[in-house]
């Protein structure tokens, strides 16, 4: 038994909460004379799983009002510390977990300055899915907080403008659209605005693309809070985008701001979701689903129903609504999409596939999923996944090129070109994103060069026409690169 711990047992303790006797944990801790103390110790163990499980009590322990706001708060610094944690699922399950604090607990003013002070290192870092996590507990602190909110966004804002890793960017950009979304004073969703115009200047097409996304977001929610002239204004920047390849994100924009009478959905209010979707009423599903975030949810769920049709429908609303789902949501659904792209139906198929595309652009932090999601598909033994595989990577790289992702590919699919099976998609899939090869490194291509010659020899007629302009490509290439190296 420790010293100031009362009448517990200390290694029975850490016993329950390894092996997830949640409940019996809590008796526990309910029993101890400093249960402050006990759960830090636990918090400090040395052993991760006993740290990440922790986290899971403590939060059931505030959610069934077991332990005090001041308590929590006597904890937040242990907390906090783990979102440096060298596991990632701990140092993100700290991240969720302060952003439930954020929504759930009122704390003091030292507290919540702690906490910005911690999110904000995080986005910083670059670090792909904390930050994009951390982003929205940014968000929900700017909304809560009034005293904090300039600072936040002014933070992001240098972030966007200053930084050239596409993480942060994003990750900023996340949290200053959230706050924008949700925020209930005028003048800073006004302020963020304003910034959005900036960025659409940029000559970085990523931002311009990403802001336009944030933009048709936040105007669908708080279009009656801008001032007409602010509207007008930016109706007129956004139009000056058109007819090039952000027109299709303009139009959308130029949708959110416009007055035009829609379909209502205040009439539907008496149906349950599942009654609108029969009537194919899809489109004011996906209407309410962005008013509402309990719908929104509901949805969400409704991708990883027992029952096709309903999956099928989710499915529909969700690849409508993407620039709403926020990076929790979007996160959550990663795996059921993997399954779905390798589905029979085309429809769902492709759209899986473009709602995968389309997450990994607003939330670069994917990519980690992308690529093991890529791994899996491109190894399979089954034509059609490998086909949905290379589908993914070309619908990624039509819209958002990323050198990383691309030569991942290139080293999977060089390993399958001995495979007949499969050796047509590929090549085809070669072709289709041969102006991505400039990007490819000198080895990459040189192994892709001496492999397509040794195919040559066994391949189809319709699979050498494709080696042979393959070939032509990737030696004027190097041939470049080695004059241009000669010169140097």
């Amino acid at each position: 038994m420790e010293r100031g711990f009362s009448i517990i047992n200390i290694r029975q303790l850490r016993e329950d909460v390894r092996k997830w006797r949640i409940k019996e944990a809590i008796n526990t801790i309910s029993l101890a004379r400093n249960r402050v103390e006990v759960l830090r110790s636990l918090l400090r163990d040395k052993e991760s799983t006993i740290r990440g499980n922790t986290l899971f009590l403590i939060e059931k322990m505030v959610k069934e009002n077991i332990l005090k706001p001041e308590e929590l708060e006597e904890l937040l610094d242990d907390i906090i510390a783990l979102t440096k944690d060298s596991n990632e699922r701990i140092a993100l399950d700290s991240i969720k977990f302060l952003k439930y604090i954020l929504e759930n607990v009122e704390l003091s003013n030292e507290s919540y300055n702690k906490i910005m002070k911690t999110l904000m290192e995080v986005v910083e870092s670059g670090k792909g899915v904390l930050g994009e996590y951390a982003a929205e507990g940014l968000g929900v602190l700017g909304v809560k907080i009034t005293r904090l909110v300039r600072k936040i966004v002014q933070f992001l804002v240098s972030l966007i403008k200053g930084s050239k890793e596409r993480e942060v960017q994003s990750a900023a950009l996340t949290a200053l659209t959230e706050i924008a979304t949700k925020s209930k004073d005028k003048e800073i969703v006004e302020e963020i605005i304003s910034e959005f115009m900036d960025f659409l200047d940029s000559d970085d097409s990523y931002i311009k693309e990403r802001t336009l996304s944030s933009l048709t977001r936040v105007l669908s929610s708080q279009r009656t809070t801008v001032s007409k002239g602010l509207l007008d204004k930016l109706k007129e920047k956004i139009s000056g985008l058109k007819g090039g390849y952000l027109e299709e994100k303009a139009d959308l924009v130029l949708n959110a701001i416009s007055t035009k009478e829609k379909e209502s959905t205040s009439q539907y209010a008496g149906y349950k979701i599942e009654q609108l979707l029969d009537m194919e009423k899809h489109e004011i599903v996906a209407e309410m689903a962005k008013e509402n975030e309990e719908i929104l949810d509901r949805i969400v769920d409704m991708l990883s129903s027992q029952d096709y049709i309903r999956r099928t429908d989710a499915l529909w609303v969700i690849s409508r609504i993407v620039d709403f789902l926020g990076p929790s949501r979007a996160y959550s659904i990663l795996p059921t999409l993997g399954d779905l792209i390798k589905s029979p139906n085309p429809w769902v198929r492709n759209t899986a596939i473009k709602t995968l595309s389309n997450i990994y652009f607003l939330y670069p932090g994917t990519k980690e999923y992308i690529i093991s999601l890529l791994d899996l598909l491109l190894k399979s033994s089954d034509k059609r996944a490998v086909e949905a595989g290379l589908e993914l990577i070309k619908e990624i790289t039509t819209h958002s090129p990323t050198k990383d992702l691309f030569k991942a590919v290139i080293i999977l699919t060089l390993k399958r070109l001995r495979d007949e099976t499969v050796r047509l998609p590929i090549l085809r899939f070669y072709a289709l994103t041969a102006e991505h090869f400039l990007s490819l490194d000198r080895e990459i291509l040189q192994k892709l060069f001496d492999e397509l010659n040794e195919i040559y020899k066994i391949a189809s007629d319709e699979e050498k026409k494709i080696i042979i302009s393959l070939l032509d490509l990737i030696n004027t290439i190097l041939k470049r690169e080695t004059e241009n190296g000669s010169i140097q």
